[in-house]
């Protein structure tokens, strides 16, 4: 049995923020932002919405999509960065918002930038396995209001907020699918890009929040070197389980983190002038939701024909890093 996509959704928040929104807090400028980012501007969620929120709107275009009613759902995996509380999972909040009654799990995975490589993963393994029927894997954030340092020019122009899903099935005909699938992690490699507090680390204080300590902290460069490495690597050993190389590749979906970063990784990995999409200059990076929310834009503009070969690829904090392959 084969896995594959049945249905895709997405939901970005109303509110637009601008460079020119983020220049007035950060120190710097919309043409560095552009150059060096690609970004011109994101989504940042209202007051009143929380991260299931987002998810479950998502979650629903995704069932309409595939023609598939909330509870011929069997599965909830959600990849998060902050959720709608500590505990339980926000899985469950989405589950008890799309109607879904009991005899459907639920959970969250913390990957991440790279959540929706794992979740897909996890999803394909209980699809091919005959344990669930139809999972449905859903990447979502809302960093505006829980990490991002308005005055830090190096985080504030990079994120923004949104949700991406997926309903992984049994493929209709054996051959279209997940093909091959890699996941990575280095652990090492925790400082570079993270939030610090409110663990058992560093529990949460009121002289912590005052300093900005529980803020997303990150090592640009030290990323950028991790991705540049690492994904090409990853793309490459995806492309040989599968018994593939780049020529075959027809299109790439990856992770939006910013538009020099993703060339670079094609570039790298060979795969330079290959079909890509790309919206990072509209929503920045979303996290989780940022691969999913392309996979969905990509599937509605109907950029890839039935039968080419997909890879999709994601890179987040741990770090953790992985790429699936699949016919479309």
């Amino acid at each position: 049995m084969r896995a594959w996509f049945s249905g895709t959704g997405s939901y970005v928040p109303e509110r637009v923020v601008t460079n020119a929104e983020i220049c007035r807090t950060a120190p710097t400028t919309d043409e560095w932002i552009q150059t060096k980012l690609g970004i011109e501007e994101r989504r940042y969620a209202a007051p009143d919405e929380q991260t299931s929120d987002l998810a479950a709107k998502a979650a629903a275009r995704a069932l309409e999509r595939a023609g598939l009613a909330p509870n011929d759902i069997d599965g909830i995996i959600t990849a998060i960065g902050t959720g709608d509380v500590l505990t339980p999972a926000t899985a469950a909040y989405i589950q008890h918002k799309l109607g879904i009654t009991a005899k459907c799990f639920a959970f969250d995975v913390k990957m991440a930038c790279a959540g929706t490589i794992g979740g897909i993963m996890m999803a394909r393994g209980l699809i091919e396995s005959g344990l669930a029927k139809h999972i449905l894997v859903i990447g979502t954030h809302i960093i505006s209001r829980t990490g991002l340092n308005p005055s830090d020019k190096y985080t504030a122009p990079v994120f923004g907020d949104g949700a991406g899903a997926v309903i992984v099935s049994p493929s209709p005909d054996g051959e279209r699918g997940i093909i091959a699938s890699k996941l990575r992690s280095d652990g090492s490699l925790t400082g570079i890009v993270g939030q610090y507090a409110g663990g058992t680390i560093k529990p949460l204080t009121p002289e912590i929040v005052a300093k900005g300590e529980h803020l997303l902290s990150m090592n640009g460069r030290a990323v950028w070197d991790c991705a540049v490495l690492e994904v090409p690597a990853v793309i490459h050993e995806v492309l040989a389980a599968a018994g593939k190389t780049v020529k075959d590749v027809d299109f790439v979906v990856s992770h939006q983190a910013n538009k020099r970063l993703l060339y670079e990784i094609l570039d790298k990995a060979g795969l330079k002038g290959c079909r890509t999409f790309t919206n990072v200059e509209r929503y920045g990076n979303t996290v989780a939701a940022s691969a999913l929310i392309a996979l969905d834009e990509v599937a509605r503009k109907e950029l890839v024909k039935p039968g080419e070969l997909v890879l999709m690829c994601a890179i987040g904090a741990g770090m953790t890093w992985g790429a699936h392959l699949f016919r479309w």
